[in-house]
């Protein structure tokens, strides 16, 4: 079993898959992969992309190194959840709490038109 440095798992990028994240926590992969299935896993956030599952590295420094969480350099893991350009159907009178946006900057739903 080798070392995980804070350096190295940085090293990873934004994300990582699962054989690594066992490895740094040294359990089985497979242990990983049931708790992942029976939504067991609280570690980390869990990021299923297609039949990938990719685990954020900022989640794994932060359990790790919790006093001293903070990353030398901004990690961004997933995209932020607001994204009005893609979703014309935002319509919400507030600003969203973790994006800040308002419905000034979000277009109006525009209703199914029916089919005759």
């Amino acid at each position: 079993m080798s070392a995980w440095t804070r350096e190295a798992v940085e090293a990873l990028g934004p994300t990582t898959n699962v054989p690594t994240v066992a490895a740094i926590f040294g359990v089985n992969p497979e242990t990983v992969y049931a708790a992942i299935r029976r939504n067991e896993w609280t570690a980390t956030r869990v990021l299923h992309l297609g039949r990938t599952i990719k685990l954020p590295t900022l989640d794994v420094i932060r359990l790790l190194y919790a006093p001293e969480a903070e990353v030398s350099a901004p990690v961004t893991a997933v995209p932020a959840p607001c994204h009005h350009a893609e979703n014309m159907q935002v319509t919400d009178s507030k600003p969203h709490s973790q994006c800040g946006c308002s419905p000034a900057h979000s277009v109006p739903f525009q209703p199914l038109r029916r089919v005759t």
